[in-house]
């Protein structure tokens, strides 16, 4: 009887989207951003155990796009060959419409650590991978 109160809600991905630099990005077919924490191992006198004491974080992800477009590489390209790489922000939005609300990230001081040239399979429908790295991150919305 639980799992029956409970399925409708569960959130599915069918519902995000991606912005960069404020355009949406029609062609998302995954996103994922992680913020991982780290500590630094303390030794603590008379203690047998290890702790542990926060020192940083740092945020990476993926976005994977069907390939409709060259709109990443078009972005860096300048970039890449001057040295001087833009700034860029992401913000990403997950929100099933029969969820209790919608969850929504800004990812800040955006770093694409890749960009595709060119790639192709026979008989595949074409993929791009775009990881990345930021600075920072504030929650817009969260699902309560």
């Amino acid at each position: 009887m639980a799992g029956e109160q409970i399925k409708n809600k569960i959130i599915r991905g069918n519902y995000g989207k991606v912005w960069i630099d404020g355009e949406l990005m029609a062609n998302v077919k995954s996103f994922e951003a992680k913020v991982s924490l780290e500590y630094e191992e303390v030794d603590i006198q008379g203690e047998l155990g290890k702790y542990q004491r926060y020192v940083g974080y740092s945020i990476a992800g993926t976005i994977l796009l069907h390939k409709v477009d060259s709109k990443i590489i078009n972005k860096l390209d300048a970039g890449i060959r001057s040295g001087a790489l833009p700034d860029v922000k992401v913000v990403a939005r997950l929100a099933d419409p029969q969820s209790a609300g919608a969850e929504r990230v800004e990812l800040i001081d955006v770093t694409f650590d890749e960009a595709t040239l060119l790639q192709f399979e026979n008989k595949k429908v074409s993929e791009e991978s775009v990881p990345f790295k930021a600075s920072a991150y504030n929650y817009l919305d969260y699902v309560v």
